[in-house]
């Protein structure tokens, strides 16, 4: 039993490390080595900005991406999206065993773009949301148009920090960083900019933030949280890998500048894939009463509909 917790720990913490940019492989002795991945969704430094992109309604997100801070999305991410829905599981899974460990009000600060202030008010979080303990980094502030966020987040509010659930293997300890789920509530109002803040960084184009924000992060409400009824998680994930190729050729095509594309099929495909994490959180999730929490990994409960999950085995580095 104590090899298959500590097996599924790691796979735990690769998953957080690949989303904080953290490539490095892992070793059979179980250790963290000086080799890097080389293959497209192991060695994807940049992988949080797909993964996030694929959470948002639209694709609003992916044009501000690809097209205004002429980046790219990686299309690996949709055609592997049962590797890719694992990552987000396990995220959301160390969530939750973390979260058991007991948990205190935090306030953390974010740098964001003054383009999702529109999405901030409709009061809860889209995508993994990261902060830092650190305070406003010029290194978060790579967007075009920044706003200054500064959250405080409660007890009842799951996030994990990658100090605390790394230790050691934190790659960027700097940046103290803290992440949230989607689907968390809370409300938002815009604050008096003080000097320091102010000019502690600059967006893409050299220039002051536009505005400052307080967020108060309270948790999951039944109306924001508690799945839609959209179908069960076998006939969710069956759809989503059914449309993977298709999903994956519409970030082509939007990474080559093809915007005049019609995109609604991938827009919905997205929508499924948002449903289909919710309904997974919502039965993981421990402050949820009907969960049985025994599992150390903070799995879906034996009453729930877990559906099947494809392992995820490493490819060779």
């Amino acid at each position: 039993m104590e090899s298959v917790e500590s097996d599924l720990g790691r796979k735990m913490r690769d998953a957080l490390r690949l989303y904080g940019g953290d490539i490095r492989v892992r070793e059979d002795n179980g250790q963290l080595g000086d080799r890097r991945y080389r293959d497209s969704f192991w060695g994807d430094e940049k992988a949080y900005k797909t993964l996030n992109a694929l959470l948002y309604p639209g694709i609003d997100n992916e044009f501000t991406r690809i097209s205004k801070e002429k980046g790219r999305l990686n299309p690996i991410f949709l055609r592997h999206i049962h590797m890719s829905m694992e990552v987000y599981l396990d995220i959301f899974r160390l969530m939750c065993q973390e979260h058991r460990h007991g948990r205190e009000e935090i306030i953390v600060k974010r740098v964001e773009r003054e383009s999702s202030l529109e999405i901030l008010k409709k009061g809860q979080t889209v995508s993994f949301f990261s902060t830092s303990r650190a305070g406003y980094s010029q290194s978060f502030a790579e967007k075009e148009g920044v706003i200054l966020l500064e959250i405080h987040v409660t007890s009842d509010v799951p996030y994990v920090d990658f100090q605390e659930a790394l230790g050691e293997e934190y790659k960027r300890m700097e940046e103290r960083e803290v992440l949230l789920p989607p689907f968390v509530d809370f409300s938002i109002q815009e604050t008096a900019m003080d000097r320091a803040s102010g000019k502690s960084v600059r967006d893409l184009d050299g220039r002051r933030p536009l505005g400052r924000y307080e967020i108060k992060a309270k948790g999951f409400s039944d109306s924001g949280w508690k799945p839609l009824g959209a179908g069960s998680p076998e006939r969710m994930r069956h759809d989503l890998l059914a449309g993977s190729h298709m999903a994956g050729e519409a970030v082509e095509a939007m990474n080559r500048g093809e915007w005049q594309q019609d995109f609604s099929a991938y827009i919905t495909w997205k929508k499924q894939l948002r449903e289909y994490l919710r309904e997974r959180f919502f039965h993981m999730w421990p402050l949820i009463p009907e969960n049985n929490f025994q599992n150390p990994a903070g799995e879906v409960s034996p009453k729930a509909d877990r559906g099947q999950v494809d392992p995820n085995p490493r490819p060779n580095p």
